[in-house]
C-alpha cells in the first residue's frame, strides 16, 4: 500500500512539474492586487492596486491594473502625481541600482547616496540657483546626469554663496 502512494505521490508530481501552465501569485513581489502569471502573460484583476517604488515621495506609489487585465500601469504618486526624482537628483546619476541619488556633487559620500536628506537637498537648492552655479550644473539640476563643469563650480560656491551648506554636508 505504501508503494502504491509512492508512486501516485510522485505521478501527480511530474505531471505538476511537466504541466504547461505555470501560476504564480504576485509576481516580482510588491503589494496585493490579485497578479498571477502565466505561460501566456501577467493578469490582475481591472482597478485593483499594487504598492511600486515612486521617487517623488518616501511612501511607497501606486500602479494599478489597466482595464483590460494585462498589467499594471506605471507606478504614480498616492495622490495620482508622476513620480521622479526632486530637483538635482536622478536615478541616472547613481552607481548601480540607487534611487534619486544626487547629480549635483559636492557633500560627503556618505550623504549622496541617501535620499532623502535635506543636507544634500539645501545644497543642491543654493547650487542650483540662478548666478551661483545653474549654468554649469544644469544638467545636474535638470535631473540630465553629471557633467564636467558641475563639481569645479559647486568646490568655489562652498567657499562662497554655499559656504555654510556646503560645509554641513562635509564637503570635499
Amino acid at each position: 500500500m505504501g508503494t502504491t502512494r509512492s508512486i501516485a505521490l510522485f505521478a501527480a508530481m511530474f505531471v505538476v512539474a511537466c504541466s504547461s501552465t505555470v501560476v504564480e501569485s504576485n509576481p516580482g513581489g510588491g503589494g496585493g492586487g490579485g497578479a498571477t502569471s502565466t505561460s501566456t502573460g501577467t493578469f490582475c484583476a481591472p482597478g485593483s492596486t499594487k504598492s511600486c517604488t515612486c521617487h517623488a515621495i518616501s511612501l511607497p506609489g501606486l500602479a494599478t491594473c489597466l482595464p483590460d487585465g494585462s498589467g499594471y500601469a506605471e507606478c504614480l504618486e498616492q495622490d495620482g502625481g508622476t513620480c521622479e526624482c526632486p530637483a538635482g537628483r536622478s536615478d541616472g546619476c547613481c552607481y548601480g541600482d540607487g534611487l534619486c541619488c544626487a547629480c549635483v556633487k559636492g557633500c560627503g559620500q556618505e550623504h549622496e547616496f541617501s535620499f532623502p536628506d535635506p543636507v544634500v537637498d539645501a545644497l543642491i537648492a543654493c547650487v542650483c540657483v540662478a548666478g551661483v552655479c545653474a549654468d554649469e550644473c544644469k544638467s545636474e539640476c535638470d535631473h540630465g546626469g553629471i557633467g564636467m563643469t558641475c563639481a569645479p563650480c559647486v568646490q568655489q560656491a562652498g567657499m562662497d554663496q554655499c559656504k555654510d551648506e556646503y560645509q554641513a554636508c562635509g564637503g570635499t
